[in-house]
């Protein structure tokens, strides 16, 4: 095999494996926002706790009932904070503190102080909780996409595409 054809061969394989990288990569952001993802954005948008609430025990469900238990969001050096586990038991507070809502009085300031903590967490507080489920979902399913492996697997494809581009003598 001569210098061109090698070169052709990485082209096509870089170019095979970006494409399919790229197909997994929209199906397990669908996967993910159909099995758990949605519930939380929907959760977000609802308007009244009692719909929130709805939304974050459905959540909280499809987290249950994956296989992501016991898992961490690392390879190895793994902490409580990377875990699976840890976060969910945070999340159960959250949904706790949600239905201990739905019994106050709605004009009461236990109420409203309430109503602005759940806010607070919406705003922003839960999203290294929320990257935690969504990092771990993506090394159990689709690891040759999850975190550093990802990109190393995409740099490797753009590293054997230029040294393909090279040795055709483009």
């Amino acid at each position: 095999m001569d210098r061109e054809q090698v070169g052709k061969i990485m082209i096509l394989v870089s170019i095979i494996i970006l494409l399919i990288d790229a197909g997994i990569g929209i199906y397990g952001r669908y996967q993910y926002s159909k099995q758990f993802g949605s519930y939380w954005n929907l959760a977000e948008k609802a308007s009244t706790i009692v719909q929130k609430t709805e939304y974050i025990d459905k959540f909280i469900q499809a987290l249950e009932e994956s296989n992501l238990k016991g898992k961490y969001n690392v390879l190895f050096l793994d902490t409580p904070d990377n875990s699976f586990d840890k976060n969910l038991e945070a999340l159960k507070s959250l949904q706790k503190r949600l239905h201990e809502i739905q019994t106050m009085d709605i004009t009461s300031f236990q109420y409203q102080t309430a109503i602005q903590q759940i806010t607070s967490q919406e705003q922003g507080e839960a999203k290294a909780m929320l990257d935690v489920f969504y990092e771990i979902w993506w090394k159990e399913n689709h690891i040759l996409l999850w975190n550093w492996i990802g990109c190393v697997n995409v740099i490797g494809c753009v590293v054997g595409f230029m040294l393909g581009v090279i040795l055709l003598g483009v």
